[in-house]
């Protein structure tokens, strides 16, 4: 009796260290995806077109993206306890110097230090995972993590315009700041510090051996660009670019427009479940990829290339869009498995960092390419200078994720395939 309950009581300690951190990825994504949309009211209240307001949002991927290697190491070395309790205060500054900014740069400052707070959102999960659930479960539960995180993108959209709506953009960003802050506490009370691997494997004498190991692996390198271009589903269309395209397809309200966000998330939740099973049942990573990838293409085209189409097949379509485009979680364990566990936040740090600099290229691509068919259609503008962008320019636009889809199909039939161990791990 005495040997279940404290069987029972690790069990209870390890379910709310995992989902502390699974409620600061949540939030990671709230404050990744709240300017997608406030998109307009920015827009207006600081002056800026759409590659200027591309730029201010990316601002944050810069540093997500440059400190996703130091902070796997630092995770390594330090365990998610600290770096966590850290990321999330220094998240809720970062999003309080968002919400009070006064101007532009002060924006972009706001945004640059949540990039870095955030850093360890999702990798701190992987390596909290790689510590306290059993190998055999690893995919499981990073597309559990990507599910609660694209709860956090649902929760970023719709709900955030609703209460953008009633108080503010200001007022609501201070709100998901104070979130930061009682986050922040309960990972220092809630999670285990581990000072030794709790399965008994040696630490790495040097912290860089594993990067060691990464870097000198040219699959490596391939599989984190394959994996940026399968996110931009979220980074490019839900996180950003989607709701004011909605807004333009179906002259649609902001909060309306937002619903377009919660359906991708939702089937990106979805799929990032589905996928590591089906690869486990096909035995076979590469077929899952390769399937899902030219059906994200599919459903993504009538999408930008019929303008007959009702809200209803168009959210429809959307949530098909999440699904197929849920294959993230086979990219993070594939690389998993080419380095010694005890460097599991360094491969995540190295395979994040190449997944999320796709963020970096197309949140500004995408708002240069609108600038660029606004100037192709006579730079039309409101009365008070404000820019106007037509549907066909986001059609135009958009149709970049489609081609570069195309391209990681052909990329993959080059990628060689995994074992079921490690499809397993």
């Amino acid at each position: 009796m005495e040997f279940i309950t404290k069987k029972q009581s690790a069990v209870s300690r390890t379910s709310l260290a995992i989902l502390t951190a699974w409620m600061f990825f949540l939030l990671c994504y709230i404050s990744r995806v709240e300017p997608s949309v406030i998109a307009n009211e920015l827009m207006e209240s600081f002056g800026i077109t759409a590659s200027r307001f591309g730029l201010v949002s990316s601002c944050l991927y810069i540093t997500y993206v440059a400190m996703q290697i130091p902070t796997g190491v630092l995770l390594d070395k330090y365990g998610p306890r600290a770096i966590i309790s850290i990321g999330a205060i220094t998240s809720a500054v970062a999003v309080y110097l968002f919400g009070s900014a006064q101007s532009i740069l002060q924006l972009q400052l706001g945004r640059l230090l949540l990039g870095v707070a955030t850093a360890s959102g999702f990798i701190g999960c992987t390596k909290l995972i790689n510590e306290l659930i059993h190998p055999k479960k690893y995919a499981l539960f990073v597309g559990l993590t990507m599910f609660m995180g694209c709860i956090g993108g649902i929760c970023g959209s719709a709900p955030t315009a609703w209460m953008v709506a009633r108080v503010g953009w200001r007022e609501t960003t201070f709100v998901i700041a104070g979130l930061g802050v009682l986050i922040s506490a309960l990972a220092f009370f809630c999670m285990p510090s581990f000072k030794s691997s709790p399965r008994g494997e040696k630490n790495a004498g040097n912290m860089l051996d594993g990067l060691r190991i990464l870097a000198k692996n040219y699959r490596y390198w391939a599989l984190g660009i394959l994996c940026a271009i399968s996110y931009l589903p979220i980074t490019a269309v839900a996180e950003l670019w989607g709701v004011p395209f909605m807004e333009k397809k179906f002259a649609l309200s902001t909060a309306n427009a937002a619903l377009s966000s919660i359906f991708i998330f939702v089937g990106y939740g979805i799929g990032s479940i589905c996928t590591p099973c089906l690869a486990r049942c096909w035995n076979s990573c590469k077929k899952v990829l390769l399937i899902f990838t030219v059906l994200t293409i599919l459903v993504f085209l009538p999408i930008i290339c019929v303008d007959s189409l009702s809200f209803r097949q168009c959210i429809f379509l959307l949530f098909l869009f999440g699904v197929f485009g849920g294959t993230v979680p086979l990219f993070f364990t594939m690389a998993y498995n080419m380095v010694p566990s005890q460097y599991g936040g360094s491969s995540s740090g190295f395979t994040n960092m190449l997944n999320m600099s796709g963020a970096i290229i197309f949140q500004p691509l995408l708002g240069g390419l609108l600038d660029y068919f606004r100037s192709r259609y006579g730079d039309p503008a409101n009365p008070d200078g404000t820019p106007i962008y037509t549907l066909a320019m986001y059609n135009n636009a958009f149709s970049v994720v489609c081609w570069c889809m195309a391209l990681s199909v052909l990329l993959l039939l080059f990628i060689k395939d995994v074992r079921r161990q490690e499809i397993s791990s």
